[in-house]
């Protein structure tokens, strides 16, 4: 009886021994699946989130899998995962923490609502925000409302609550800023100051000469010239601009961007401003330029008079 009970013990260490080595080297060392990422649904069992892994596991993998998940059935949480080349352990520890994939959406100075649209297309964002529609804001539109920055998602986050929030940082940024404004500083509001600093974002070849742009436009409004700035008649012609500037679209009357012939500033702003751009419009007064062209070099040359301009056309623009 005494050894038929050893051996017995002897028969079940022996199975045991070899089915544990197996399932901790299966958990642990095998590379569970070769899925790069995987989206877990809400209301998704531990189980059917593991099987959705890999479509084809032997019948010894689905025992140890079982075997595994009714030992740890602590709750998975929905959302998108890096799973390529990681142990079933590793795999069940993410899941359990929640380290969802983080993406990131750029968004940079001088892109306009048709950039933003574009840009969240090509991202896993829900995109309920077309030409920046959900933005709640204190201003009288929607174009040039959110500041450019580096934002954080995952996948399936709604645009809307993303695209709010690069608007608020801009609303706070703004209004701080707007009480410093100079006296002199012909811009009457915030409304006009994002106006004029997506013109000056268009316009700088670099950021060093912001101001002396701003300068200039601050200029011709305090004297009522028309501010003559080209990206105003693109921005008109979007999205359909060919890239190419005519005649006729600078003598476009129909065209409500078109700084040629309104006069002052456009209804809106023309792009996203960044951080520089707004300073510059609202922190600087008129200056004694009037006139800039792009002087080859990546920035422009200023001058002061018609004719000063009229030769630094010639230098840099008719060769």
């Amino acid at each position: 009886m005494k050894n038929s009970i050893l051996k017995s013990f002897f028969l079940v260490s022996l199975i045991t021994i070899a089915f544990v080595g197996p399932y901790y080297s299966y958990i642990n060392n095998k590379s569970y699946s070769s899925l790069e990422k995987i989206y877990l649904k809400k209301g998704f069992s531990n189980l059917q989130s593991a099987e959705a892994l890999e479509g084809n596991l032997t019948y010894l993998d689905d025992i140890f899998l079982k075997i595994f998940l009714k030992l740890n059935n602590t709750p998975y949480q929905a959302g998108e995962y890096y799973i390529y080349n990681k142990s079933l352990f590793d795999i069940h520890n993410i899941f359990i923490n929640g380290d969802t994939v983080t993406y990131e959406l750029k968004i940079i100075p001088g892109m306009n609502i048709y950039d933003i649209n574009s840009l969240i297309d090509k991202t896993s964002l829900i995109n309920d925000c077309i030409n920046l529609i959900c933005i709640n804001n204190s201003f009288d539109f929607k174009e040039g409302t959110i500041l450019p920055d580096t934002y954080f998602y995952k996948k399936g986050m709604m645009a809307s609550n993303l695209l709010q929030s690069a608007n608020n940082n801009l609303e706070e940024f703004v209004l701080e800023i707007f009480l410093n404004k100079p006296s002199n500083n012909p811009i009457k509001n915030i409304d006009q100051a994002l106006i004029l600093a997506s013109i000056i974002e268009k316009e700088a070849g670099d950021e060093n000469e912001k101001d002396l742009i701003a300068s200039v436009f601050l200029k011709r409004l305090e004297i009522g010239m028309k501010l003559q700035a080209d990206p105003t008649i693109i921005y008109g012609l979007l999205p359909n601009f060919d890239g190419d500037i005519k005649k006729s679209d600078i003598r476009d009357v129909n065209n409500i961007f078109n700084t040629y012939v309104i006069n002052g500033l456009p209804p809106t702003p023309i792009s996203i401003a960044n951080k520089k751009s707004i300073m510059a419009a609202i922190m600087n007064i008129p200056g004694e330029y009037l006139y800039f062209v792009a002087n080859n070099n990546g920035d422009h040359y200023f001058s002061k008079t018609y004719d000063e301009h009229l030769e630094a056309v010639k230098l840099y623009q008719l060769k």
